[in-house]
Order: structure tokens, then C-alpha cells, then sequence
């Protein structure tokens, strides 16, 4: 990647010809070493140049003379990656309580998630916040929104009910029209239901995401065009040697509302795995494009609650949230055989998730937060190392939660890498996150739609957001 004439000239006379201005109107990166998140590899020593919200240019180039309208920073021995996204949040509902907004969206910027894909909530109140993001008014993501989610029983302000092929397909039509990023569906839908929201999302070219419900096989999901699978939902149960007859079993335990005889489904499904049908099922996946989010960071806090020491990020939750997550009562109606079990299904989706990956199955990195103990911010950090540990590389797993939401979204020309013309969306790290993915919790300056942080301003905004937290 190189300057064109016309930017290097540019640099030259703006540094010589510099006229007074409050803020710098250009950020430049000196002996950076960027992290290419298309081939997974280095470009040392490199400077890159940041105008009006963009990328303005990459190059090796000699040193830059700082001035009032241009600032410089010497990044020797830094590493700069895209700005993360995290693919599955709930940030203003869903099943974890809204949190003030002036909470919640700083601690994403604080943590280097310059993006999150909302999985649901209450939309109006969604469409206010992005508002105010835009605006200025408060510091946060970009954020690609899915407005409520289509389920089946009755509607609240974060559901559209849909119990029937019908109510299906114009909740499909109302959520087009009310310009939403895409749909997401929950597992209580009746098959006729799902095929007719399938139908009528590629009728209307607006993608559909979500859960796999029981009533339709994963391949039927994946053929129908379901473009992610959160949660790795229905995966286990289609790679089951007795798939039909513990999903008649799953629908049984769920019209009885039997959660506990659920969870000792899954558990039947990982001890019939069967490793011809898994292979047959990744391939139809990988083929048909069906991308998972497999929030491992969830499960591992589920099967995790009430260990000793728990999270020192737990201080930048709201106090009424964190009253919410008390351990005791939480596991007030779990018993430790259940806790055991929780713990064999989480080890199992890390190994799962990693056989799927090694199939060339594509993934984006999710957290599921804000639910219990998956802090918003912090825990992508932590899916990225379960994603290692699931046998990605560190490039791949860094991929998860940059290049590959950008490809998902079809906004490469924006997001995802660092390269020319795109957003100023970066995070500068003080270790290579390619020889180790805790790197990325290294930052040192995190960068927003141009905007630079330092170290010390992302400290001051932790600081507040722990005073915050402390009064709500």
C-alpha cells in the first residue's frame, strides 16, 4: 500500500503551512506496526494517516513534523488493529435490564469495540441511542440494530409475536419497512411459521438471524438462508446418531416447560455425537455461507457462577444490575449435578466450536453481554481466548471480531481493516495480538470515527463510568 503523490504533498505543505486550529484536523501514526486482517499478517514500521473521520493513507514513510493541525504520534513498537466488533449484544433490553446508555456504550469504546450488532430489545429505545451516538451526545459504537425479535406467544415492546405462517410474514414486512438491519427469531416458532419468514425475508431481501428452533433442523435453517446461528443453537442435536428421536423428546420437554429435562437433552446429544453426520452437516454449512456467533463467553460465566474471585470489571456494572447477578440467587434452583453438567456443555461448545472452524465454517465473535457476568467490553476479550482455546489461531480468532463482521455486513469499504478509505475505527495495542490474543486487552489508544484516545482518557472514562455505576 502506498501514498499517492498528490497525499504525500499534502502532508509536506500541511506541515509546513500549519495555521493555528483548536484541535488537530489530522492524527498520523508514526513506525506502527499494522496487523493485515485480510491475510493474518504484519506490516511493520508503517505510517498511517487519519483526516476527517477516514484512513486517509499508508505508507513507509520518513518523519512528520507535528504542527496545530496535525498530530503525531510516534507508535514504536505498537501494534494497530481494526476496531472490534462484538456480533451479539443486548444492549437496551432483551434478557438483562437496559443500562443507562452513558454506561454501557463508553465501556465498548474503553475496550477497543468500536461496533456491536444488537441481537434486540426495545426498538424505540435502540433507535434513540444510535441517535445519540451519531449526534455526539454520547460516546459509543456503531451499531447495526435488529429492532425486536419474532417469537412465539405474545407481544411486549421487545416482541412481535408470531404464531402462525401469516403473522409471520407481515412481521417480516413491518420490520422492512421500519428500516431495521436485519431479523432475529427465537426458538419458539412453529416450522410452517419459520418457513414463512424464511420466504418472505429473500421475497424482501432483508436477512434473518437468530436461534434454530426445534421444530426445523439445522440444515432446513441453513438452506432456507439463515445467515448466522447464535449461540450455536441445534448444532449438537444435529450431529446426534439419535437426532429425531431426542428432538421429539426436546419438543415434549419444552411443551411442559420441562427446562431441566432440556438441559439433559443437550447432555444426550453430546454422548451420541457422531462424527460422519458433524462432518456432513459443517460442509452444508460451510457451502451454503451459514456464519456462527457462538457466544462461548456465555456459557463459560453460566457454568461459572458463584466460583471464588469473581471479575475485577464487575465494578463497572450498575449496583441494581449487579444486586441481579448475586450468586446465591442465581443458583438458588440449581442443583450441583446441573452446575456439573453446565460446565460439560461449555467445555463441549469450545471443542464443538473448534471442529466446526476446522471444517472452514465461518465465525464472528459474540458475547451475548450484557447478561450475567458477561461484562459488556471486557467480555470479548475473554471469547477471543476461548476461541484459541477452541484451536483458532490468533490471527483467526482476531479475524472473528474484525474482517469477518465486516464481510458478514457487507461493509468491508468501511470496516474490518486497516486500509485507505476506510473508518478511523482502530485500537493501538502494546503487544502483537498475532503471537498472543491477550494482546488485544493491551490498549493503548483506541480511535473512533477519528477520534484518538489515549491511554489516560480511556482510564478517565473507566473511572466514570465505575462512579456511575456505583449510584445506579
Amino acid at each position: 500500500m502506498k501514498f499517492s503523490a498528490a497525499v504525500l504533498l499534502f502532508i509536506n505543505l500541511f506541515t509546513l503551512q500549519a495555521a493555528p486550529a483548536a484541535d488537530p484536523e489530522t492524527l498520523i501514526f508514526t513506525n506502527v506496526n499494522i496487523v493485515d486482517t485480510r491475510s493474518g499478517n504484519l506490516e511493520r514500521n508503517m505510517t498511517v494517516v487519519i483526516k476527517n473521520g477516514q484512513i486517509d493513507g499508508i505508507a513507509k514513510v520518513g518523519l512528520i513534523q507535528e504542527s496545530r493541525k496535525i498530530r503525531v504520534v510516534n507508535a514504536n513498537g505498537k501494534f494497530l488493529i481494526p476496531g472490534l466488533w462484538d456480533m451479539h449484544v443486548h444492549s437496551a433490553g432483551g434478557s438483562a435490564p437496559a443500562w443507562d446508555e452513558k454506561i454501557i456504550y463508553p465501556l465498548y469504546i474503553a475496550n477497543g469495540v468500536t461496533g456491536v450488532r444488537d441481537m434486540g430489545g426495545d426498538p424505540a429505545l435502540l433507535e434513540k441511542r444510535r441517535e445519540h451516538i451519531e449526534r455526539g451526545q454520547v460516546l459509543g459504537p456503531h451499531m447495526v440494530l435488529g429492532g425486536p425479535f419474532l417469537a412465539g406467544g405474545k407481544s411486549d415492546s421487545q416482541t412481535i409475536a408470531v404464531n402462525n405462517p401469516a403473522e409471520g410474514r407481515q412481521a417480516v414486512v413491518t420490520l422492512k419497512n421500519r428500516g431495521v438491519d436485519f431479523i432475529k427469531i427465537l426458538s419458539n416458532i412453529t416450522r410452517p411459521t419459520y418457513m414463512a419468514i424464511a420466504e418472505e425475508a429473500r421475497k424482501l431481501k432483508i436477512r434473518f438471524v437468530g436461534h434454530v428452533p426445534d421444530t426445523v433442523s439445522v440444515e432446513e435453517a441453513s438452506a432456507a438462508g439463515q445467515r448466522s446461528i447464535e449461540h450455536l443453537t441445534g448444532i449438537l442435536l444435529a450431529c446426534s446418531s439419535r437426532e429425531a428421536e431426542l428432538r421429539q423428546q426436546r419438543l415434549d420437554a419444552l411443551a411442559k416447560k420441562d427446562f431441566k429435562s432440556y438441559s439433559e437433552n443437550e447432555m444426550q446429544a453430546v454422548s451420541t455425537y457422531n462424527s460422519v453426520k458433524a462432518h456432513h452437516l459443517f460442509v452444508e454449512l460451510t457451502d451454503n455461507n451459514t456464519w456462527q456467533v457462538p457466544t462461548l463467553v456465555w456459557d463459560s460465566a453460566d457454568a461459572h457462577i458463584g466460583d471464588p474471585d469473581p471479575p475485577d470489571e464487575l465494578k463497572y456494572v450498575p449496583a441494581s444490575v449487579r444486586k441481579q447477578w448475586d450468586p446465591a440467587k442465581l443458583l438458588s434452583a440449581t442443583t450441583p449435578e446441573e452446575m456439573a453438567a453446565k460446565k460439560e456443555l461449555a467445555s463441549r461448545y469450545i471443542e464443538l466450536a473448534g471442529a466446526m472452524h476446522h471444517a472452514d465454517v465461518p465465525f464472528m465473535a459474540g458475547s451475548d453481554g450484557p447478561d450475567p457476568f458477561v461484562v459488556p467490553g471486557f467480555s470479548l476479550h475473554e471469547e477471543l481466548e476461548l476461541l484459541v482455546q477452541a484451536g483458532f489461531s490468533n490471527a483467526e480468532a482476531l479475524q472473528t471480531a474484525t474482517f469477518s463482521p465486516a464481510l458478514f455486513l457487507a461493509k468491508l469499504d468501511h470496516y474490518g481493516v486497516i486500509e485507505k478509505g476506510r473508518e478511523a475505527d482502530m485500537v493501538l495495542l502494546d503487544g502483537n495480538p498475532l503471537e498472543e490474543i491477550g494482546n488485544t486487552q493491551k490498549i493503548v489508544a483506541v480511535i473512533v470515527r477519528g477520534k484518538y484516545y489515549p491511554r489516560g482518557e480511556l482510564d478517565k472514562i473507566l473511572s466514570g463510568i465505575e462512579e456511575a455505576a456505583a449510584k445506579e
